[in-house]
């Protein structure tokens, strides 16, 4: 029976068939036991043990039935099997081809291991709806149901019917979500008046998911009337009833749908549901952003305002200096008056200073010029109106909080001030209960509640409550097994007995023979890498996906996609490729978002993984990451100032494997630390990564736990290694260096709920930088960051000992930051346009062209591999070769890649009347 209904694209589903009958466990999922191996020995064939082993060992291990038919067998399962049985895969086919024999077998097998035959009834019916009720991707829905089939014994039919009856129950499933979505609006016609079109002929939908915001007072002020704008349309609908990953699935839908493509739906109840979910979804994102508006901006107030200070009281110095000079002089001169009538006369020359000193003030606090400031904070009434805060430690500020908007029109402000920090209530008594004072000291003192996670708010995605993020509280782990695990550290620290800091690093010699190897390249511009590296790999039908409308599109996504990576923007695009800039957004915002990147990126990333000649360069099981610096328009809060690149800007973050692949790219959002975790968890590629090596800033104590919880193994290069801080069991001075003791006690303690944070961060409850930015940013009385910071000071002392002890160690770690440099080279000699200037006002399109970015680079450095393969077969065997020096040969090199493209020098003659070009003139 042919299924006509399909929820995977054609690359899902090959991926699907190799997840099947590829298995990286092969030592244990196809190894036989000896009573197997001795019952499939009776009978009487070579060929039928080995058939019929296959057929047990995949449903056993699979839950799938193998009829060799039209199944891909790998040849190193095959030869597995066969050694087990002493048998020849000579005659395997002959096996496929006995219907009969095969079917007999194939039921002996189900009835051994219990499993039974698969039926479409009310039993698998819920499973396939819970499937796809929990899952957002189509990919995960399918392995999903192999897994639930599989584990609850029952064959697991063809690929065509799964995908069949999970068509049927994403069906029902998104029906059902919309009637819960729309079950919350009380009056659904106010929320379609979001699609309405304003004067400037833009629909309010539009000019709100198209919003940014200026990092001031006023950019706070716009996006709290959006906020209660927003509010207008009526009760935002709650969506915790969904998984992380449908809502991450309805997010990227919203994300990709504008307002004609919502009119377009057929169906109301979802026109209706995704409206409300656009009101839901940008709300927390308003909330999110008013917050750290406010934060940063409360901080530059204060910053400019201890700066204006500092320089005030110097030049006051520099005054009282000169005064003081004078009054010597002046006392002198007094001195050697013989007449009372002199004395007279000097007066007169006293009174100008007599005005100066007594218009000089005294040394001026960094407060005292906030009220001299034009900056307004008067848009606190509407910050609490807009947003709801809650707290488990502090209910008396959060009453406070909602007393506050009640004194909106007084100007100095009588209250209890007991709820800020000692330097408040200085400042506000000195400025005698001002208003503008007191506002100041409220947004700072929930701009560090929230920091320390002592308030949250609910409606927020980034600022929820620190257990809002957990799984549920369990007992993962009793006191026996925090003992044990603590145990279980204590070998890992092992001191030497005297201590030797070498930081030394032996570097390799340079060479000129990258440079001949190149210079055998073939001249090629980007377009034709990118063409090129498509006919390999197909990349480009994971940005496409399931249209199929493909061929006609091949032309827009290359030029969007070199729009994005190259940063030239689409206008001058459209100008370069004769394609209509229309064409080129429309492609960008349907085609270009996170999803499909992403897939495309692990497309790249398995290919060249795929490789011979990578492993020249390494086994894929290492890697690094490093931030890529770029200046970004001022009109965002999502830029910062650094004053070593004297500009705003923030940063790519890339991480790298020891091939060179660029495997996973991130925007920064705070520290670097705060990133490292997301790209070894969620790469999704082939590689398995297990070391990985940051520079400073990628580093901290409780990074070195949480590696090393996750599995993973922490090698940062750390500024000023001799000057650490080291730490033991117990108080110790070796060679006049301190060990300051661990504290096991915090270990134990808070060991359940590092657990909880674990399994938590494994399952995806969520994402690894989101709770890391939480953590990292909690005082030191939060449980779980101190008791990560102990764990963490134990194996940074055991690495910073080897790394003291061991060249090769030292020489990895540089190796390894050097390839990640080298790469972040090659990327902002892509990333030309705009002199490297990143004009995205938000994250997740900012993210958009660096990972099209990344993807350039991935094509490159794919190209160049397999070039590298060719020029070695056809130089191989000259004198000059040497394949030590062909091995350190990177695939970074850029000589031969012409990045901007052709010039066309043809002459047009015109043939107007003034002999000048028409002028556009638009209706």
């Amino acid at each position: 029976m042919k299924y006509r209904n399909t929820i995977l694209t054609k690359r899902e589903r090959e991926e699907v068939l190799n997840f099947l009958v590829e298995d990286k466990k092969m030592n244990v999922n196809f190894l036989l036991s000896k009573e197997e191996i001795n019952k499939i020995k009776k009978l009487e064939k070579p060929y039928l043990r080995i058939g019929y082993a296959f057929q047990f060992l995949y449903l056993k291990s699979k839950g799938i039935r193998i009829t060799g038919v039209t199944d891909k067998i790998p040849e190193n399962i095959l030869n597995f099997i066969a050694i087990q049985l002493e048998c020849n895969t000579k005659y395997i086919e002959k096996y496929w081809s006995i219907r009969n024999t095969k079917d007999r077998h194939f039921q002996n097998i189900c009835n051994s291991l219990g499993y039974r035959k698969f039926e479409y009834n009310s039993e698998t019916e819920k499973i396939f709806y819970k499937a796809a009720f929990s899952n957002g991707s189509s990919l995960s829905m399918v392995k999903d149901i192999f897994e639930i089939l599989n584990y609850r014994k029952i064959v697991t039919p063809s690929i065509e019917m799964i995908e069949h009856f999970l068509w049927i129950a994403n069906e029902k499933v998104e029906l059902e979500i919309y009637k819960q979505v729309l079950s919350q609006i009380n009056d659904i016609s106010k929320i379609r008046g979001i699609l309405n079109i304003e004067n400037s002929g833009t629909s309010i939908y539009s000019r709100i998911k198209n919003t940014t915001v200026n990092p001031n007072s006023g950019g706070v002020k716009e996006l709290l009337k959006t906020i209660k704008e927003l509010d207008n349309f009526g009760k935002t609908p709650d969506l915790s009833f969904l998984s992380e990953s449908k809502l991450r699935y309805f997010a990227l839908e919203i994300q990709k749908s504008d307002k004609y493509r919502i009119e377009r739906f057929l169906n109301n109840e979802k026109k209706d549901a995704y409206l409300a979910m656009f009101i839901h979804f940008k709300r927390k994102e308003f909330v999110d952003m008013v917050i750290e508006v406010t934060s940063n901006y409360a901080h530059t107030v204060m910053k400019r305002s201890r700066k204006k200070s500092r320089e005030y009281n110097i030049q006051a110095q520099e005054k009282l200096k000169l005064n003081s000079k004078k009054l010597k002089e002046i006392v002198k001169n007094i001195l050697e008056i013989k007449q009372i009538e002199d004395l007279y006369k000097y007066q007169d020359k006293l009174q100008p200073l007599k005005v100066e000193l007594e218009s000089q003030d005294d040394d001026m606090d960094e407060i005292d010029f906030l009220l001299k400031s034009h900056q307004s904070f008067n848009y606190t009434n509407q910050l609490l109106e807009c947003i709801e805060f809650d707290s488990y430690t502090k209910p008396e500020f959060i009453k406070y909080l909602k007393d506050f908007p009640n004194l909106k029109h007084k100007k100095k402000i009588e209250l209890d001030i007991s709820f800020f920090s000692s330097q408040w209530q200085k400042n506000i008594k000195k400025l005698e209960y001002s208003k503008k004072a007191i506002e100041l000291a409220l947004l700072y003192s929930i701009r560090d509640y929230i920091r320390s996670g002592d308030i949250f708010v609910r409606e927020s995605r980034k600022y929820n409550s620190f257990d809002h993020y957990l799984i549920e509280s369990q007992k993962l782990a009793d006191n026996q097994e925090s003992l044990k695990f603590l145990e279980s550290l204590k070998p890992l620290l092992t001191i030497p007995k005297k201590l030797v800091f070498s930081t030394d690093i032996i570097p390799d010699e340079k060479s000129n023979f990258s440079d001949k190897i190149y210079s055998l390249f073939p001249k090629i511009t980007m377009t034709e890498i990118l063409y090129e590296v498509n006919s390999w790999t197909g990349v480009l039908e994971d940005i496409r996906g399931k249209d199929n409308s493909f061929s006609q599109k091949q032309k827009p996504l290359i030029a969007t996609l070199m729009a994005n990576g190259h940063n030239i923007g689409f206008s001058k695009m459209a100008i370069s490729s004769s394609i209509e800039e229309s064409v080129l957004r429309r492609t960008n915002e349907f085609y270009f978002n996170s999803d499909a990147l992403s897939k495309a990126q692990k497309r790249l990333v398995n290919y060249h993984h795929s490789l011979e000649i990578v492993k020249n360069w390494g086994s894929g099981d290492k890697s690094s990451s490093d931030g890529m610096r770029v200046p970004i328009n001022s009109k965002t809060i999502y830029a910062d100032y650094n004053a070593h690149y004297g500009n705003k800007g923030g940063g790519i973050y890339r991480h790298v494997s020891d091939q060179y692949t660029p495997f996973y790219v991130q925007m920064l959002e705070g520290r670097d630390s705060n990133h490292v975790l997301d790209g070894l968890l969620y790469h999704e590629s082939d590689l398995e990564i297990y070391d990985h090596s940051t520079d400073t800033a990628g580093y901290t104590e409780q990074m070195f736990a949480l590696t090393y919880l996750l599995g993973f193994n922490f090698k940062p290069r750390i500024k000023n290694l001799e000057q650490q801080q080291l730490y033991y069991f117990e108080n110790i001075e070796l060679d006049e260096k301190k060990f300051k003791k661990i504290n096991e006690k915090v270990i134990v303690e808070n060991y359940n709920e590092i657990l909880r944070l674990i399994e938590s961060i494994k399952c995806g409850k969520v994402k690894a930088s989101l709770i890391l930015q939480k953590i990292n940013s909690y005082n030191r009385d939060n449980g779980v960051a101190r008791g990560l910071k102990e764990i963490g000071r134990i194996l940074k002392t055991r690495y910073i000992l080897n790394y003291f002890t061991d060249g090769e160690l030292r020489k990895e770690v540089q190796k390894m930051l050097n390839k990640g440099e080298s790469i972040n080279s090659v990327g902002r000699l892509m990333f030309f346009g705009k002199h490297g200037r990143l004009n995205e006002a938000t994250i997740d399109n900012q993210l958009e062209k660096a990972s099209c970015l990344n993807i350039l680079l991935s094509s490159l450095i794919i190209w160049n591999s397999r070039y590298l393969e060719k020029v070695k077969l056809t130089v191989q065997n000259e004198e000059w070769f040497d394949e030590k020096d062909f091995q350190r040969v990177s695939p970074l090199g850029t000589q031969h890649v012409n990045f901007l493209g052709k010039y066309i020098f043809e002459e047009n003659k015109i043939d107007t009347a003034d002999g000048l070009r028409e002028i556009l003139i638009k209706a």
